[in-house]
């Protein structure tokens, strides 16, 4: 039996007839193989939007299929008489995920009036099987660009969310954990009626707890330092689909935040328990050269220097105070790696409580190495959390806006943390590898002397937690991209063996001495991610397999306090 890799694109469309959206098909790929993954042939069809007259700005963008290039396309159903003809009689079909799937019965449903796809016979959801065999699990979904990444798949010239690039990326992922044997146990029967039960199931979460679903022993805690049973000592409350209540342990005096969320799904009902402890004084614990502690239960690492200017808050996060499991344990900062985005979107809510800033007010850019700056107000917030991220590449932001809170994600990059006292502005910097070489230090101080009129001689600046001196290798190629700046032999360190390593913190300190910084107003962390990869997240350390962090800088919104307090002359 042949297989069959099946991606499709599709638009968000308002049906008048339906009154309500559907996901209007717009693009079939597919790459068909034989058992031994052999290629026989590619589909490729566009498809012309009857529902819809035009696609949305976004999934224009998303999928670079423009409403011109539609217009050459074939109506669904000549696209579906094409590829069952392509597919030529039963064949194993696969999907990375069930949404393709899903897509196709919505669109069978309003052209054909069938709940059934015609040509389906076989099927295997590829996402699933791969996230079996290579241990990541079926707790949350795996988007394909990071098993991708996780196989160590090159993903250039891939064009991602087009659907016949997709389909062969989804065949490079399943050649490198495929064999029958393996396979057998999740092919389904897609002629089945238990087959769309299953699959058009909508997930609900139970948030009842009279439900005759709930079991009471869903809501018994134990208490984590002792294991003795503890007491609830308020009652359960809903709040963002979870019950939630504080716990005391009668035995060693203890208290968490127990949380527990009841999703129904069509296997029954899914129970997640989580338990957060209840720190009653905050504690600072010294960790290098930054100050370690856990505001309301989540880990923080801070700057002594810059704790002591009273107009921002700042912060880099930890592994600790989250909500996600496994290799996301537990405070996951990144939406793209394959964490429930439930999850990810708690995480930030609870980093906000521990900053004491405004979560829609969170502005982070859309880093890809390189050393753009853009400087942002409180009418971007929310962009790259709640909404979608700036177009074109933003590595740097900066603000003189009174309660946005610039943030940068890093798991071994370099943070670069900015504050002009003078003229009340911020600046947030992301620096891999490439962006320190190519002086994003420095682009920051030029960029903020362009804007707020920033002086050097008045910057205090910080460089926070990445990936050490000592565990930062690099190949020839990479280390003469450090080798042609000044001061190097500061920075670069040639071992005798073809490889170099290479001191980031430095480099990045180097670039800021450079422009005018004071040697005394740069704090350097030296807080290595992957020496503390069981606090930190690190790429080099765990392989890729892992969670992100973020920095965090904020000008403190003082327009309460000017209420509160009037000026001088005011007051005569």
């Amino acid at each position: 039996m042949n297989i069959v890799i099946l991606d499709l694109e599709w638009n968000g469309s308002y049906s008048r007839r339906l009154k309500h959206f559907i996901n209007e098909i717009i693009e079939f790929g597919a790459v068909k193989c034989d058992e031994q993954l052999r290629v026989i042939d590619t589909f490729s069809v566009l498809v012309r939007p009857l529902v819809g007259k035009k696609i949305s700005s976004k999934i224009e963008t998303l999928t670079s299929i423009t409403n011109e290039r539609l217009q050459e396309g074939v109506q669904f159903t000549q696209a579906m008489s094409l590829f069952k003809k392509w597919l030529g009689g039963d064949v194993l079909l696969m999907t990375w995920g069930t949404s393709d799937i899903l897509a196709l019965i919505e669109n069978c449903r309003y052209y054909y009036g069938s709940d059934t796809i015609p040509f389906l016979t076989d099927y295997v959801d590829m996402q699933r099987y791969i996230q079996d065999r290579t241990g990541v699990g079926h707790a949350r979904q795996l988007g394909l660009a990071p098993a991708a990444e996780l196989l160590q798949i090159k993903l250039d010239g891939v064009s991602h969310h087009n659907a016949l690039d997709d389909s062969l990326l989804s065949l490079a992922c399943l050649e490198k954990v495929y064999s029958p044997e393996t396979l057998h146990p999740f092919i389904e029967d897609g002629r089945l009626k238990r087959f769309y039960d299953k699959i058009t199931f909508k997930t609900t979460y139970i948030c009842d707890m009279d439900s005759p679903l709930v079991q009471r022993t869903d809501f018994v805690f134990e208490c984590g330092r002792c294991g003795s049973r503890a007491k609830r000592t308020e009652p359960w409350k809903l709040r963002n689909k979870s019950f939630r209540a504080v716990f005391a342990c009668p035995a060693c005096g203890s208290r968490f935040m127990a949380q527990v969320q009841l999703k129904q799904k069509y296997e029954g009902v899914i129970v997640k328990k989580k338990m957060v402890p209840i720190v009653e004084k905050q504690s600072y614990v010294r960790m290098d050269n930054m100050n370690y502690s856990l505001p309301a239960g989540v880990g923080l690492l801070t700057f002594e220097a810059l704790d002591r200017v009273d107009f921002i808050r700042h912060g880099f996060s930890t592994r600790v105070g989250g909500i996600s499991s496994g290799m996301f344990s537990t405070m996951n900062l990144s939406f793209g790696r394959g964490d429930e985005q439930e999850n990810v979107e708690e995480n930030y809510r609870r980093m906000c409580s521990a900053l004491d800033v405004d979560p829609m007010l969170l502005v982070a850019g859309k880093q890809d190495h390189h050393t753009g700056i853009r400087r942002v107000t409180a009418a971007d917030g929310g962009r790259g959390i709640w909404k979608p991220k700036f177009e074109g590449s933003i590595d740097g932001l900066c603000t003189d806006d009174p309660g946005v809170t610039l943030v940068v994600y890093c798991a071994d990059c370099v943070p670069l943390y900015f504050v002009d006292p003078v003229h009340k502005a911020i600046g947030l910097a992301h620096a891999g590898w490439r962006g320190t070489a190519a002086g994003m230090a420095r682009e920051m101080i030029r960029t903020m002397a362009r804007e707020f009129g920033t002086q050097p001689k008045d910057l205090i600046a910080a460089i926070g937690p990445s990936i050490g001196p000592d565990h930062f290798e690099v190949d020839p190629p990479c280390a003469q991209e450090f080798l042609g700046l000044p001061e190097s032999e500061r920075f670069v360190r040639d071992d005798g063996n073809g490889k170099f390593h290479v001191d980031l913190w430095e480099c990045n300190r180097q670039f800021m001495l450079a422009e005018g910084v004071p040697e005394d107003r740069i704090s350097v962390g030296g807080v290595c991610t992957v020496c503390h990869s069981d606090l930190l997240f690190s790429h080099r350390a765990t392989g890729g397999n892992r969670g992100g962090m973020a920095a965090f800088l904020t000008i403190r919104n003082v327009l309460v306090d000017t209420i509160l307090r009037p000026s001088q002359e005011e007051q005569a």
